[in-house]
């Protein structure tokens, strides 16, 4: 592992973000022009949160590219499989548990990609700057101050109405269309869950700041880099199962009561809207193998 020049940033939680976006599930054949960049994007993203100076762009460059390097030799045939075996259970009703199976499988995906990356975290928080982890801070907070008035403004329009009709144009890219009794299930599910979306909110935001807390406490005692490593790499299993009994309750309640309205809908399908969610995870399964040959990016469209 390279050492990180003097002066290099730390990452925020919005690059953990970015990056499992860029490397896990993403939609059709189009992901490959996407991935193939995905080293860029983090970069970019890591300027618009940290303003790198030109010795910390190409310090970033150099882990990015090896990160992705890493992801692309390793990792995608797996993703490839456990979307294929998603695929597979269409053949039969889906249950709750199936749903939250997979889910499981691609959070464990994403904590060996958390676990990949900490090094580097470590490293790179090992040389934070105050002022950097202010404009952390800063931007992060932005994100959040930006979501609230997202949040306000539905809820000062016809907010059931909204919510319905964005969880309807998710359903749609899946299946295709929408039946009525889709939409009527989505409403009832929408209705009985006002209180979600502000939840999911400050559990973002308590995230963020934890993170913001665990850089300054790298940067302010400067461990060797084996702790902080350490530190990171507990934060990351902080994002997926807090220590904290109330919290971990209410965000395991959150991904049940998800996978019953998953299931439901899904079971609810015609065959045509089956045969289309079919093939829009075979070409998941398509991409994944592709870029995990190095085939090159597919035209959009």
């Amino acid at each position: 592992m390279k050492s990180a020049p003097a002066g290099v940033s730390s990452c925020s939680l919005r690059w953990w973000l970015v990056l499992a976006a860029a490397l896990a599930l993403a939609a059709c054949s189009v992901v490959r022009i996407g991935y193939n960049h995905a080293d860029t994007l983090i970069v970019t993203t890591l300027d618009e949160y940290l303003d790198l100076n030109g010795e910390q762009t190409q310090w970033a460059r150099g882990r990015a590219a090896a990160l992705l390097d890493w992801h692309r030799s390793t990792q995608l045939s797996d993703y490839a499989a456990v979307v294929e075996s998603a695929r597979a259970k269409l053949a039969d009703p889906v249950t709750a548990a199936d749903v939250l199976a997979f889910h499981g499988a691609v959070n464990a995906r994403l904590a060996a990609l958390g676990e990949r990356a900490a090094p580097d975290l470590a490293q790179l928080a090992l040389t934070l700057k105050p002022t950097q982890l202010d404009r952390a801070s800063r931007e992060l907070g932005s994100d959040i101050a930006k979501s609230r008035r997202k949040l306000t403004k539905v809820a000062a329009k016809e907010a059931l109405e909204v919510r319905v009709e964005e969880s309807a144009d998710r359903v749609n890219t899946w299946l295709g269309s929408v039946s009525r009794e889709q939409l009527a299930l989505l409403r009832s599910a929408v209705a009985d869950r006002p209180a979600d979306a502000e939840w999911w909110i400050g559990e973002r935001e308590l995230r963020h700041h934890e993170l913001v807390a665990v850089l300054r406490r790298i940067q302010t005692e400067q461990p060797s880099e084996a702790v902080a490593t350490e530190w990171m790499r507990a934060y990351f299993e902080r994002l997926s199962r807090p220590p904290e009994s109330d919290r971990r309750a209410k965000i395991e309640a959150f991904r049940s009561r998800n996978a019953v309205l998953i299931a439901t809908v899904i079971n609810s399908a015609t065959p045509r809207q089956r045969a289309h969610l079919s093939a829009r995870l075979g070409s998941y399964v398509e991409d994944f193998d592709a870029l995990a040959a190095g085939r090159p990016a597919l035209p959009p469209g």
